[in-house]
């Protein structure tokens, strides 16, 4: 039988999107657009997705989901060391290949959030390009073993299908560098003092600072990322050895909502209405700009 081409695409995986939800699998999500949390709690299914997000134009004029199902089967082989992560504690050793399947999944996300889908687009012309070594992992070659002529590289290069499919290659890049494992030495998973969940996930939830988001090698270089609703991954150049005050998770959520596009979600409305309260405080006072850098100083002192 002929497969249905799906159509509702998330960019943020709903077995991620989970461990932010209450015991009926659902949590409140705030549209920061609309300045409005929605009326009724919603499930992971319900958001965070873009109708024909992976949807790819072939040169036959025809389309294809064959991205989407990429995505879907890649994921799979994330999950294990996920959930791994995700039932730790302050006491467990995390095996070097569950950090290593965490962090290809971080790059995969990254670029296919629809915050960076048009840094993606922009990197694929860069492919085959050979000044540009970060992206030379990808070559085209004949039925010869011969490089392709200009023409058909570029042909290629400049199709839609290979424009929107190149976010899904680029993730690969930092683990052609040779150094990917140098990259987590200084990771640290944070815990909520009272194993509660306090941490919000939002449509942007790699929280950068910024300014190596274009980067396909350095992109995570420094970022703060919520696992789940009860642990952060931190990862900055200054080990963290410390444990971090109430006032840290604040700080982190309200980075959250500055970096979302547009939405955010948790699973108890009250608290999510606590910390809209305080990024509006700095939005009454012209501070949005000042959250993230004041979430890194705190990691850095």
């Amino acid at each position: 039988m002929k497969k249905t081409r799906s159509k509702k695409h998330h960019y943020l995986p709903r077995y991620y999107l989970k461990e932010f939800t209450d015991s009926r699998n659902c949590f409140f999500v705030y549209d920061k657009h609309k300045d409005r949390i929605l009326p009724n709690a919603l499930t992971p299914g319900s958001f965070f997705f873009e109708n024909n997000l992976n949807t790819v134009t072939l040169p036959s004029g025809g389309s294809s989901d064959f991205l989407e199902d990429f995505y879907a089967d890649i994921e799979n082989q994330f999950w294990g060391s996920l959930d791994t992560i995700r039932n730790s504690n302050r006491k467990t050793i995390i095996p070097l290949f569950d950090m290593m399947h965490l962090f290809l999944f971080l790059l995969f996300l990254h670029w296919r959030l629809p915050s960076n889908i048009g840094y993606a687009e922009e990197l694929s012309k860069k492919f085959f390009v050979a000044d540009y070594k970060d992206l030379n992992y990808l070559t085209i070659k004949n039925k010869n073993s011969k490089t392709a002529p200009k023409e058909i590289i570029d042909k290629i290069k400049n199709s839609a299908a290979f424009k929107k499919s190149s976010k899904s290659v680029i993730p690969f890049a930092p683990f052609y560098n040779g150094n990917w494992s140098k990259k987590l030495k200084n990771w640290r998973f944070l815990y909520t003092g009272d194993g509660n969940n306090w941490n919000l996930v939002g449509d942007n939830p790699i929280i950068t600072k910024g300014d190596k988001d274009r980067d396909p090698v350095c992109c995570l270089d420094e970022f703060v990322f919520p696992i789940s609703g009860k642990i952060l991954l931190v990862n900055v150049h200054k080990p963290i050895d410390k444990d971090f005050s109430p006032e840290f998770t604040i700080q982190f959520n309200t980075s959250i909502i500055e970096r979302a596009q547009r939405f955010v979600a948790f699973q108890s409305k009250p608290f999510l209405e606590a910390i809209i309260k305080d990024y509006k405080i700095h939005v009454h006072f012209g501070k949005t700009n000042t959250i993230i850098p004041e979430l890194f100083s705190l990691l850095e002192e």
